[in-house]
């Protein structure tokens, strides 16, 4: 997949996660994200969007429905700091 596909479908897949979109809906709309976003190299706005907390809760999968147990998105947000491309480690959790 390109990194456009992977970030499209991350963000579907942290829509029906629950995450609201931190403003960004209201700011583009969902159609305009896309294209926002997809010219990026190295931009500020895709690294605000996918290393956000509330993205990362929405997006990474959970281990159970206990509150107690959020451990989960934060490991998973640290691994994805940590890559060469973030947007990769992404993918991973796609299929």
């Amino acid at each position: 997949m390109t990194n456009e596909q992977i970030l499209k479908k991350a963000i579907e897949k942290a829509v029906k996660g629950g995450w609201d979109g931190d403003g960004w809906y209201e700011d583009w709309g969902r159609d305009e994200i896309g294209k926002i976003l997809f010219n990026y190299k190295n931009s500020w706005d895709v690294e605000k969007l996918i290393f956000s907390h509330d993205f990362a809760k929405a997006f990474f999968p959970k281990v159970s429905h206990d509150n107690d147990n959020d451990v989960p998105w934060q490991f998973n947000l640290q691994q994805m700091v940590l890559e060469k491309d973030p947007i990769k480690y992404l993918e991973r959790f796609l299929k």
